[in-house]
Order: structure tokens, then sequence, then C-alpha cells
């Protein structure tokens, strides 16, 4: 259980600091300046990676809950 909150404080992290230079950058990898719209679609982008992470987070809290009501 304790792997799993490890995991998440991990994830909260990244996603944050992500989040965090999304917000602050002005040009992209690429030499694109950001403008608004497109600071929106990057962070809808980051969203759903964001609920895909979450998915596959509550599944593996719902295995190890059930393993551990089994012990």
């Amino acid at each position: 259980m304790k792997l799993w909150w490890v995991a998440n404080v991990f994830w909260l992290v990244i996603f944050s600091i992500l989040a965090i230079v999304i917000g602050t950058r002005q040009v992209d990898g690429a030499g694109a300046v950001q403008t608004p719209e497109i600071r929106i679609i990057t962070f809808i982008i980051l969203g759903v990676a964001f609920v895909f992470i979450l998915i596959i987070q509550l599944i593996w809290f719902y295995f190890v809950r059930k393993r551990i009501r089994l012990s």
C-alpha cells in the first residue's frame, strides 16, 4: 500500500512540474510562440494523460485493497 502512495506522490509532482512549465514557457521546443489557445490545448493533452494515469492507479488500488483484505 505504501508503494501506491509513493507512486501517487511521484505522479503528482511530475504533473505539477509539467503544468508549471506549460504555464510559464513563452516558446515551446519546436520554436512556436505559446498563445493562450495553444496553452489550453497543451493543458487538455496533459489532462488526458492525467486521466489515463488516474485510471491505471485506481485499478492498481483496487487490486492492492483486495489483496490486503485477503491477508
